[in-house]
C-alpha cells in the first residue's frame, strides 16, 4: 500500500539536499553546479506541490519551485565569477554582499542582483511543523499563541484595544533544549515564510559587509512578508558594543538595531536564540527591541517522556510495553536534541538485532535503555537558575 506520508518525508528531504547543494555551490562560486541543484530542488518541490493537499502550502511550494528555477536561470545567464582577493574590501562601502560576488571597483548597482539571491537562499517554505509536534513547552506554547499567533490571526479585535503584535521574540537557555524547533514550529503554525540565519550568514572579515549581509536579510525578509527570521547563536552578531569589538562589528550590531526598529509594523517576526544572554548588547535588551524575553530550560520528566514517544512515532516501537516512568529518571538533566539522540541509538539497536535474527524486531525497553546508556547528557544546567524539573522542553 502506498504510504503518501512517508513518500513526503522522502521527497523532503531530498529536497532539503538539493537546496544544501546548491547553497554550497553557490559559496563556493559554482555557478553552473548550483543551478542544477537549484533547479533539482524545485522539482522536488513541485512533487510536493502534488502531493499537498493543502491548497495554501501547495500553493506556497509551486512559489517557492518558481523562485528556484527563477534563481537558477540567473545563475545560468551570468559568468562565472573570479574569486575576490583579500583585502579588496578594505575600507567601508566596499565588497557589500557576501562570499566571492564582488571585487573592488565594482558599483552597489553591478552587484545588487547578487545580494538579494545571496540573501534570498536562506529564504524557505513555511516549515511543515506545528506545536503538535513539540514535546513539552506548553507554558511557552500558550504564551507563544497568546502573544504571537492570536494578535496575529484576530488583529482588528487587539486593534480595538490598543494592543500589538509582538515582533521581536528572545528565547535563551542551554544548547540542545530546542530553541530552533521551536521557532520553526511556531512559523509552522503561523504560515509564514522562514529565514534560519546562521552567524556565517552574516559576519565577515571585510568592513562594512556585515551590516550589508545583516540589511539584506530584512530586506528579503520584508519583501516575502509574512516572513519569520531567526537569529541562531544570537550573542555572536549583537554581543555587546563596549567589548572588544572591531567597527565592523559595531556596524552590524547597529545595523541590526536599525532593521529591528524597520520590520516595526510590518508582518515580519523575528526571533532569535542564545545561550549567553549576558554577552547581548544591552540596546538589544532594551524594551521595545524583543518584547518577549523566555527562558528555554532543559525538559522536565513528562516532557522528556513526550520528547522521545514523538521520535519515536514513526519507528517499529510497542510504546505500551515501555516502561515511561523508568526512562524519565534515565534520562533526568538529558536536553531535547539528546532525547533525539537516544531515539536513534535505539532504532539502530533494534535494526542490527533484526538484521541479525532476519525477522521484525521492535524498539523495546532493553533497546532503550541502552541506548540510554550509550548516550550521555550533552548540557550542564542548574535547577536553581529555572531549569531541572522544574522545566519543559522541545523535541
Amino acid at each position: 500500500m502506498f504510504d503518501e506520508s512517508a513518500f513526503k518525508e522522502i521527497v523532503t528531504e531530498q529536497y532539503t539536499k538539493e537546496r544544501k547543494r546548491a547553497e554550497k555551490q553557490y559559496k563556493n562560486g559554482n555557478r553552473a553546479a548550483a543551478a542544477r541543484h537549484y533547479r533539482a530542488a524545485a522539482s522536488r518541490l513541485t512533487e510536493l506541490a502534488d502531493l499537498e493537499r493543502n491548497g495554501e502550502l501547495e500553493k506556497r511550494h509551486r512559489t517557492d519551485a518558481e523562485r528556484y528555477r527563477s534563481w537558477a536561470e540567473k545563475l545560468e545567464r551570468e559568468p562565472q565569477p573570479q574569486p575576490r582577493q583579500a583585502g579588496s574590501a578594505s575600507s567601508e562601502g566596499e565588497g557589500s554582499g557576501r562570499g566571492a560576488l564582488r571585487t573592488k571597483g565594482e558599483s552597489a548597482e553591478q552587484t545588487e542582483g547578487d545580494e538579494t539571491l545571496e540573501a534570498a537562499r536562506l529564504l524557505e517554505a513555511p516549515p511543515a511543523l506545528t506545536f503538535d509536534d513539540v514535546g513539552g513547552m506548553h507554558d511557552l506554547k500558550q504564551l507563544l499563541i497568546e502573544r504571537v499567533v492570536d494578535p496575529l490571526e484576530r488583529k482588528e479585535l487587539y486593534e480595538e484595544y490598543d494592543l500589538g503584535v509582538v515582533n521581536g521574540i528572545l528565547l535563551y537557555g542551554p544548547p540542545g533544549t530546542g530553541k530552533t524547533f521551536i521557532a520553526r514550529a511556531l512559523a509552522g503554525k503561523l504560515g509564514y515564510n522562514f529565514m534560519n540565519v546562521t552567524t556565517a550568514d552574516v559576519v565577515s572579515k571585510y568592513v562594512g559587509e556585515a551590516a550589508q549581509n545583516v540589511r539584506d536579510v530584512f530586506a528579503v525578509a520584508k519583501a516575502n512578508q509574512p516572513c519569520m527570521v531567526f537569529f541562531d547563536e544570537f550573542d555572536a552578531v549583537a554581543s555587546d558594543r563596549g567589548g572588544d569589538m572591531s567597527s565592523s562589528e559595531k556596524q552590524m550590531v547597529n545595523q541590526f538595531l536599525q532593521s529591528l526598529t524597520d520590520v516595526q509594523g510590518e508582518d515580519v517576526v523575528v526571533v532569535a536564540a542564545t545561550n549567553y544572554l549576558d554577552l547581548l548588547d544591552s540596546a538589544v535588551k532594551r524594551s521595545g527591541r524583543f518584547d518577549e524575553r523566555i527562558e528555554v530550560p532543559p525538559p522536565d520528566a513528562d516532557a522528556r517522556v513526550e520528547i522521545l514517544k514523538i521520535h519515536l512515532r514513526n519507528r517499529p516501537v510497542l510504546l505500551k510495553e515501555v516502561d515511561w516512568d523508568r526512562v524519565a529518571a534515565l534520562t533526568e538533566g538529558y536536553s531535547g536534541s539528546d532525547i533525539e539522540l537516544v531515539a536513534e541509538n535505539a532504532a539502530r539497536l533494534a535494526l542490527k538485532e533484526r538484521l541479525e535474527r532476519d525477522e521484525t524486531v521492535y524498539i523495546s525497553q532493553t533497546h532503550i535503555e541502552a541506548a540510554i546508556g550509550e548516550t550521555p547528557p550533552t548540557i550542564e544546567y542548574d535547577a536553581s537558575d529555572g531549569g531541572g524539573d522544574a522545566g519543559e522542553g522541545v523535541a
